[in-house]
């Protein structure tokens, strides 16, 4: 079991956003409270494998001060990743710092990044020493999705609860509108169906 939402974003970078739940919540939920959850995250995102996510929790023990602040960088770039898409679907242009912190971290992952073949194509990756590998992937997809899109298929759930989860619409309609149909979805037909009945006995 774990205790990350799901990824239901349907992109890395989304996905990464929507580690605070419920942000229109009085109280929203926060799930990487220090490097370490991080590192589980990252793993959880199947973005590190297991013996990468060993070697980086040894290494976060090694260089705490780095650690800490290698966590407090990829809060504030996932704090401007929501607000820029979360903007961008209330038709609101982005604010430039946010816009430039993100870029200022992609230049520094790609700075970092050493091409490698794979499995069947080649991709990036990174010296086993830089702590900002576990958000790294986030900030290269998140560039990629506003450079080559469709970031115009980025929406907010619908949810009337506060959830403000970020998710990629890949529905050939395009007419998705919760971040999941088994939660918010759900809620809301509840809530409608009440709704229905309470004005039905008036």
């Amino acid at each position: 079991m774990t205790d990350f939402p799901a990824l239901y974003g349907e992109h890395p970078g989304l996905d990464f956003a929507n580690t605070v739940n419920g942000r229109a919540q009085d109280e929203p939920e926060e799930h990487l409270h220090g490097y370490r959850d991080m590192v589980r995250w990252a793993a959880y995102a199947q973005w590190i494998g297991p013996e990468e996510r060993r070697d980086l929790d040894a290494l976060a023990g090694q260089r705490p001060d780095a650690a800490r602040g290698s966590h407090l960088a990829g809060v504030a770039v996932r704090e401007a990743i929501h607000r820029v898409f979360a903007g961008m679907t209330r038709d609101l242009p982005p604010d430039e710092d946010d816009l430039a912190l993100i870029q200022r971290a992609y230049a520094a992952a790609m700075a970092a990044a050493r091409l490698r073949p794979g499995e069947g194509h080649f991709g990036w990756d990174w010296p086993d020493d830089s702590l900002d590998q576990v958000w790294w992937p986030a900030v290269l997809s998140v560039i990629d999705l506003l450079t080559t899109g469709p970031a115009g298929r980025v929406k907010v759930c619908a949810s009337t609860r506060g959830c403000a989860g970020l998710f990629l619409d890949t529905s050939k309609n395009g007419s998705r509108r919760w971040c999941r149909m088994a939660d918010c979805g759900t809620e809301a037909k509840i809530h409608r169906q009440t709704a229905r009945r309470r004005d039905a006995r008036r």
